[in-house]
């Protein structure tokens, strides 16, 4: 007589997913705990501030005087704002005022990077200039975004601009203007 042969039924491996669940609780706890991921960098509100008070005060007042002599609404509060830099100007001060207007409230955000020294930012400029040329510098920034760059005294001025989400594209080419007319524009590669 012949026997029909019989299946076995495979269980689920409880035993090897113990193990392992295991194995990594003892590995996570010899560690020093679970991995953390490291930020990709500062948070928006750890922008570095002027040296000083006064410092800080003068160089929000050329931004408003920027601001309203282009006839738009200076705003100095708000959150932080990242342009594209250079790994080695990341640290240094800036100050961000926003230009708001009627069809922009929030505002188009001028962002002043503070340098040591006139010297200093004259090279400063240059390079900056350079590093905004260049594309892949630009990863994070939408594809047409257009960038301005002044300069005053120890200064650098960025005016970044998106002219397919600009809200208030007349407000923008307003100020474009003003700053023209009263800061030194670093010409910018293109």
């Amino acid at each position: 007589m012949s026997e029909a042969p019989t299946t076995r039924k495979r269980r689920f491996p409880y035993s090897t997913v113990i193990v392992l669940v295991g194995g990594m609780a003892i590995f996570s706890f010899l560690s020093g705990g679970p991995l953390v991921p490291d930020p990709q960098g500062p948070a928006a509100s750890a922008a570095p501030t002027a040296r000083s008070s006064a410092e800080a005060a003068q160089v929000e007042g050329l931004l408003v005087s920027v601001v309203t002599a282009a006839g738009l609404g200076p705003v100095t509060s708000g959150g932080d704002v990242r342009p594209p830099l250079p790994p080695e100007m990341n640290s240094l001060p800036r100050t961000v005022v926003r230009a708001a207007s009627g069809r922009d409230p929030i505002g188009i955000p001028l962002v002043a990077i503070s340098l040591p020294d006139t010297a200093a930012a004259q090279l400063a400029a240059a390079q900056l200039a350079a590093y905004l040329a260049a594309p892949v510098n630009l990863v994070l920034v939408p594809p047409d975004a257009e960038f301005s760059l002044f300069r005053s005294g120890n200064l650098l001025v960025i005016l970044q601009r998106t002219p397919s989400a600009d809200l208030d594209s007349e407000a923008a080419n307003t100020l474009l203007i003003t700053l023209q007319g009263m800061l030194e524009e670093v010409p910018i590669p293109r």
